[in-house]
């Protein structure tokens, strides 16, 4: 594979990457009560955890993908 198919691969795998502003992230914060989760309150917006879980799971696995394709491309000195 060449260095433009490489960057082409490259480039395809990071756009799947999705936004990393996690509604993970934003629901925990939310729901954090002294210092901790506030797991009864969690229980009333399951469904947006659960959505929030899948976008987390959705951003892995397209991360895990884009460092993959990365880890394929061959590094080489400048200048060559």
């Amino acid at each position: 594979m060449n260095d433009a198919e490489y960057i082409e691969r490259l480039v395809g795998a990071l756009s799947k990457v999705p936004e990393k502003k996690l509604q993970l992230i934003e629901i925990a914060n939310r729901f954090t009560k002294n210092g901790g989760l506030d797991y009864a309150a969690l229980q009333d917006v399951q469904p947006q955890v659960n959505l929030a879980i899948a976008e987390a799971r959705a951003y892995a696995n397209a991360t895990h993908t884009a460092l993959g394709t990365l880890m394929q491309v061959k590094a080489e000195p400048c200048g060559t």
